[in-house]
């Protein structure tokens, strides 16, 4: 019975020192944070920028915006490299001339002799933002040192006397988008001075979509979606990977949910007529070589009764549709996105990129902003839902 006894007590040893070991390594590993839209992270991604100083033709008709923040989390300072990506469509007949594939109710600029050509060029820059300081700019005028910019418009408060002193927005110069009207995104990432990759998860987003018109005001704000870097994983070079076995950052969403009401549906509360926008960009992105990436997209849709629809669409670089648009019907009516043929007023569509085993050099996941409007007047713009993270990396190639 002694020995017996011994032999418990010393399995009962090894045992909780096999804890405290496993409790060790748990905490000695990388820590992985998920993509978010409410944390700050090393990369964000701002899904939709729009500036349109004419009428474009939107829910609300008059000049539209977009007011972009970005914030400093950190008590040191931190430098940001940026990249709007611009894909406004010209014209096959007139390469001046900007256009959008599938722009919403929009006759084409091309008349009927031309067709919209899909564009995708980014513009780069870099900004330096001091300890716990948010700045701010409106994407059609950019931003410098306030004293170098007219009054009334945003601006870098901070003057780069003392430069490099860690109080200075010195060496910042934000410039407009490319091309007016633009639509498009923006991507940013933390890196130091010398524009190498840091995994400081220091920097949170806004921004506010701002249509304006004669007695009429209508803004749509969402937040930047986070891309937080594990710490310790990265090794510097300009190939950011996110997620997979090697991965530096997390792991784009796996699949992305939308809860909407389905287009022509009547809002029982307002009586209001409702239809909803959806954009969609890819996590993966080669800015060196400024190729686009082309992602084949399954959509799932269930319907009040947990009924099921599915679809399918391409998505090359950026995507923006209506939803009852998206199975490219004849017409909306009959898409599985409308309340006609849902026969309910409110879904749930799962929106997954199609992975390619065979290539390793992209990945296939998305992020997304929705946009919901509505017949009596204005919108509201918001974050799609995130669930699960890919084994394939993404990658987004720095110049």
């Amino acid at each position: 019975m002694p020995g017996r006894a011994w032999v418990a007590v010393l399995e009962q040893w090894v045992a909780a020192w096999s804890a405290v070991a496993a409790l060790f390594c748990m905490l000695s590993a990388p820590l992985r944070a998920d993509v978010a839209s409410d944390q700050a992270a090393a990369i964000l991604v701002f899904p939709k920028i729009l500036v349109d100083a004419t009428f474009p033709p939107r829910t609300v008709r008059g000049p539209v915006d977009t007011l972009i923040r970005l914030s400093n989390t950190s008590a040191q300072p931190v430098t940001i490299k940026c990249f709007y990506v611009n894909a406004n469509g010209h014209c096959s007949n007139s390469p001046s001339t900007v256009c959008t594939p599938g722009l919403i109710d929009s006759d084409s600029p091309c008349g009927p002799a031309g067709f919209c050509v899909p564009g995708w060029i980014e513009s780069d820059f870099t900004v330096n933002i001091t300890a716990r300081q948010p700045i701010a700019w409106l994407a059609s005028e950019g931003a410098v040192a306030c004293e170098e910019s007219p009054p009334g418009l945003p601006c870098l408060p901070l003057n780069a006397s003392g430069f490099p002193s860690p109080n200075t927005n010195g060496g910042s110069r934000i410039p407009p988008v490319s091309e007016d009207p633009f639509i498009g995104e923006l991507k940013c990432v933390v890196v130091d001075r010398n524009d190498v990759p840091l995994d400081r998860n220091d920097i949170k987003g806004e921004a506010e979509i701002i249509r304006s018109a004669p007695g009429t005001l209508d803004v749509l704000a969402y937040n930047a979606v986070g891309i937080p870097a594990i710490a310790g994983a990265g090794n510097r070079d300009n190939v950011l990977v996110l997620g997979g076995p090697e991965a530096e950052y997390s792991s784009c969403p796996n699949v992305l949910i939308l809860d909407h009401f389905f287009d022509g549906a009547e809002d029982p509360v307002s009586g209001d007529l409702v239809h909803t926008d959806l954009t969609l960009v890819p996590c993966t992105q080669d800015f060196l070589n400024q190729l686009p990436v082309t992602t084949p997209v399954q959509f799932l849709v269930f319907n009040e009764f947990e009924q099921r629809f599915s679809t399918s669409r391409r998505v090359t670089c950026f995507d923006e549709v209506r939803i009852s648009r998206i199975d490219n019907t004849s017409s909306p009516d009959r898409s599985i996105f409308s309340a006609a043929v849902a026969g309910t007023l409110t879904g749930q569509t799962r929106i997954r990129g199609v992975p390619n085993p065979e290539d390793v050099t992209q990945g296939h996941a998305l992020l997304g902003l929705a946009e919901e409007f509505r017949s009596g007047g204005g919108g509201a713009a918001f974050n799609l839902h995130f669930h699960g993270t890919r084994q394939q990396s993404d990658f987004i190639y720095l110049p």
